[in-house]
């Protein structure tokens, strides 16, 4: 599990109207170590938000920065692409925004 990958999540209790794609935006790092059980997503959105804090990735959609959340990665069932280097150079740039950093 990379940073940029978009994964199918599984969830425990499907919520209506929520998509099941997230984006992996935490680092490395973090993915990698396998004793930390959760990695950091950006959620999937069905249609342009109108907001720079959006973000499209590929044919998948859109991503926003400020709908982030802490899945548990056993849930991430199964990898559907990755973003481009762009792609992700725009994500980071809505993190940025969102978190003031």
């Amino acid at each position: 599990m990379r940073r940029g990958e978009v994964w199918h999540y599984e969830p425990v209790i499907a919520r209506a109207g929520q998509s099941t794609t997230r984006l992996i935006v935490s680092a490395d790092s973090i993915n990698r170590n396998e004793a930390l059980p959760v990695v950091y997503v950006m959620h999937l959105v069905d249609s342009d938000p109108a907001s720079l804090l959006a973000v499209r990735i590929g044919e998948q959609g859109w991503y926003l920065a400020t709908e982030i959340d802490r899945p548990v990665r056993k849930r991430l069932t199964e990898k559907l692409g990755e973003a481009t280097t762009a792609e992700m150079e725009q994500v980071d740039a809505a993190l940025r925004a969102v978190f003031d950093v």
